[in-house]
């Protein structure tokens, strides 16, 4: 009641006179909603909008059982004529939907949650939201894009030249990755679309289904963001040792590095099969949603530690890498300039600059495109839900621009792979005009 008091005391006005004042009170204390002894009434979302109030029954609040609210989600129930009705009011900030079942925030992004509340239930694809229209429509032409450029990428590091350090043994792994990883995405939006069009019976085949994208999805942009982590480490290293360095070790280093990435990471991500469940709102039918529910809290911090760790750490440790990588650039420009006076200081660096200019190209972007997604996914964990999905939406697909992207992030930008690249363009254009 002491949202009522201030700034001025309106609990001894008639209730006909106080819900006058009612919307004062959303906009002076930041609610969504509150209640008095008559009256329930949920704040507008924008500011040229106005306070619903109705008639609310006290006695009608606590649902009983079943508790279909997840996540501590209180449920409202209503029966009137022998019809049961119940609504769940989420906690605030991290979780929402029908039954409170999403949840960004904890639990990183996936396509569920980001497009779970656009979803029409029920509804062929026609009648789908313009969300999903244009979410389908980019996943097509990213998956599309990813696909051609990671082949390419396939058939560069598949030759022995391309290979000559372990940074090519990354690159070719990597690539493999990227392409399942964006098959994965594919099959996991199209799983999403077809539970929520249709109803199917065998829900032992979808649970299974969902469990093994989930874990997909999770590893395998790891494994990808892991390794971009590990080419950028060599090449620092090929700079500091310049014609020291030895390559034969570093490919038996970069194998070496491959497999225990995988084995640490499948052991670590080991847990998120058996978060997935599924569920159904026995409002809309038996329509089935896939999400993460964990059974204790201390498995929810190692999974939130853990997502923490696989987004901040490879962009600490390339930001690392890059710095190391341009203070090596500056001794060596420092170096050149006292053995070569006739040359300005502008001009040793640039000649520097110029020639390391692939490894901090790639570097760069690859740190901006994971600082845009750490903003995205960290920094925006309590906007409001009206324009929240396309916020979220965004950050997602950047995190899967760099698995789409290798092409031009790593291949395009070394004069070596570049080479590379247009020579077997050239081969693929000649099979092609040959073939009748």
């Amino acid at each position: 009641m002491e949202i009522f008091k201030k700034p001025i005391n309106i609990i001894a006005y008639p209730y006909i006179k106080r819900i006058k004042y009612y919307l004062r009170a959303c906009t002076e204390n930041d609610l969504r909603c509150f209640y008095d002894e008559v009256y329930m009434c949920l704040c507008p979302i924008q500011r040229n909008q106005t306070a619903i109030c109705n008639f609310y029954d006290h006695t009608r609040e606590t649902c009983k059982a079943p508790n279909y609210c997840l996540n501590e989600g209180l449920c409202v129930e209503n029966r009137h004529k022998g019809i049961v009705e119940f609504v769940c009011l989420c906690p605030s900030c991290h979780y929402y939907g029908s039954l409170c079942q999403f949840s960004i925030g904890r639990q990183g992004l996936s396509i569920d949650g980001l497009l779970g509340t656009t979803m029409r239930t029920g509804k062929p694809l026609s009648e789908q939201s313009i969300i999903i229209k244009m979410t389908m429509t980019t996943l097509i032409i990213m998956i599309t894009f990813g696909l051609i450029g990671n082949i390419l990428c396939i058939i560069i590091f598949a030759q022995k030249n391309s290979r000559a350090t372990g940074s090519g043994y990354y690159l070719f792994l990597m690539s493999m990755y990227n392409i399942v990883a964006l098959i994965l995405l594919g099959l996991r939006f199209t799983y999403l679309l077809v539970t929520q069009m249709i109803i199917l019976n065998n829900r032992v085949r979808l649970l299974i289904l969902c469990q093994c994208l989930e874990f997909g999805l999770t590893i395998l942009p790891n494994l990808s963001n892991w390794l971009s982590v590990c080419v950028g480490i060599e090449r620092t290293y090929i700079v500091a040792y310049g014609v020291l360095f030895n390559k034969q070790k570093s490919i038996c280093v970069a194998k070496l590095l491959c497999l225990v990435l995988l084995i640490v990471l499948a052991g670590l991500t080991v847990h998120e099969p058996m978060t997935r469940q599924w569920i159904e709102d026995p409002r809309i039918g038996r329509f089935t949603w896939c999400i993460t529910e964990y059974d204790s809290t201390k498995l929810q911090t190692f999974a939130s530690i853990l997502l923490i760790i696989n987004l901040a750490g490879p962009f600490l440790v390339n930001l690392l890498s890059m710095s190391i990588l341009i203070f090596i650039i500056t001794r060596k420009k420092l170096n050149l300039k006292q053995n070569n006076s006739d040359q300005s200081f502008i001009t040793v660096l640039y000649q520097q600059i110029c020639y390391y200019e692939h490894f901090i190209l790639s570097s760069a972007i690859l740190l901006l495109l994971t600082l845009l997604r750490l903003i995205i996914t960290l920094g925006s964990l309590c906007i409001d839900t009206s324009w929240r999905n396309y916020i979220f939406l965004s950050g997602y697909f950047i995190s899967f621009i760099p698995f789409m992207a290798t092409l031009f992030i790593f291949v395009i930008p070394s004069p070596t792979y570049r080479t590379e690249l247009i020579s077997h363009l050239k081969q693929i254009r000649h099979f092609s005009i040959s073939i009748p």
